[in-house]
């Protein structure tokens, strides 16, 4: 029994440290929560493994002073400390505190800072005009917008990131969402289905659809689980009632399922939606629809989907096809619901229906412009 204990206390002693250091979940305790926050579920953090700023959004007016004096909380990989200590109050009014986390082993660090911004409501028309290279590796375009006080919103999402670690050699144009430079007017943008090479077809991901959708993607999240990389919606504070805009279409020669075997006869086609749903469940903890749920997911409200895409070749500037279409909604919106942001609107766009799933054609493209959401 004794050298059985002494090769037990050896095994531990000679377990190595963690060496992560990473803010897995952050919260907010505030007495005031109700009048900070549209909802409780806006004082929880769930933090992605590459974020580096974490962001609590709040109402739209609240007092500075409700902000210097709030208690934070911090969730943190094992072993791994953090500074200034989870828990303790600090002043946030003035644009955010700077943590620190060290892991176990004591070799490695990360910062993070901590912010409280005003919940950005929904600019309704999405002209594409609006885009850059990401920074600071230019390897890229993000599209993003201005709300009506000329404030930036960084809403829209694409799956470009995970396409980097397959085809990391990629010149921003050979992504598969790249800035188009003429569109119905002005620019637009161009999403199309493109081949990952050798790395994607290891992994059984052989494309990457063209996609832009109002969310987030998590690209920590791109190679394990794909479905939930794409995290779909914002929230808003009005009805939304009919989804427009204009499109161009080329389907792509062949058609292959996710293994790269072609199907023969079939033709690929486009997607283009806009879903409203409910934010939190029944308990009140927060909602997210992801790639794999986001047209089935109970808390579903409403729906307007392009039903069908007319073929109409990509090269000429003109013959746009504009599409106009209700919101069908299955049941009746909470109003005090709705003026408390508990409502999250997805609008998506992708050149290949089911490239969720990595079956499609390589090449298929699709053009967008001058998209609407119109509110009652």
């Amino acid at each position: 029994m004794p050298f059985c204990a002494l090769l037990a206390t050896s095994c531990i002693k000679d377990e190595p440290l963690n060496s992560e250091c990473d803010i897995e979940v952050c919260k907010v305790h505030h007495e005031a929560s109700d009048t900070i926050f549209y909802a409780l579920s806006d004082t929880l953090q769930k933090v992605s493994s590459v974020d580096t700023v974490i962001n609590f959004y709040t109402r739209s007016r609240i007092n500075p002073q409700d902000l210097s004096q709030v208690r934070v909380t911090f969730d943190l990989t094992p072993g791994a400390t953090i500074t200034p200590a989870s828990g303790s109050v600090q002043d946030f009014s003035q644009g955010g505190v700077v943590y620190t986390v060290v892991s176990e082993d004591k070799l490695w660090s990360r910062t993070y800072k901590v912010r409280f911004l005003p919940r950005a409501v929904l600019n309704p028309d999405f002209d594409f005009e609006n885009v850059e290279l990401e920074q600071p590796r230019e390897r890229f375009y993000i599209w993003f917008a201005y709300d009506q006080n000329q404030k930036r919103q960084d809403l829209w999402a694409t799956g470009n990131s995970g396409f980097a670690l397959s085809r990391s050699s990629a010149k921003p144009h050979e992504y598969p969402s790249v800035m188009l430079e003429q569109g119905v007017s002005g620019k637009g943008v161009k999403l199309e289905t493109c081949s990952t090479g050798a790395f994607g077809a290891m992994v059984n991901m052989r494309i990457a659809a063209g996609n832009l959708f109002l969310g987030s993607f998590d690209t920590q999240n791109a190679l394990t689980d794909a479905m939930k990389a794409t995290r779909f919606g914002v929230p808003v504070n009005r009805k939304p009632v009919r989804f427009t805009g204009y499109y161009k279409f080329q389907p792509g020669e062949k058609f292959q399922d996710r293994y790269g075997i072609e199907v023969p006869g079939r033709v690929d086609a486009p997607d283009a939606y806009a879903v409203l749903y409910k934010n939190t469940d029944e308990n009140g903890l927060p909602v997210t629809l992801y790639g794999d749920d986001v047209l089935t997911h109970k808390n579903i409200v409403a729906i307007a989907r392009v039903p069908e895409f007319k073929v109409t070749g990509i090269s000429d500037t003109s013959n746009w096809e504009y599409f106009d279409l209700p919101l069908e909604y299955k049941q009746e919106l909470d109003m005090v619901r709705l003026s408390n942001l508990g409502y999250n609107l997805a609008v998506v766009f992708t050149s290949s229906i089911e490239g969720a799933t990595f079956c499609g054609a390589v090449g298929s493209t699709l053009l967008i412009d001058e998209s609407a959401i119109i509110y009652e």
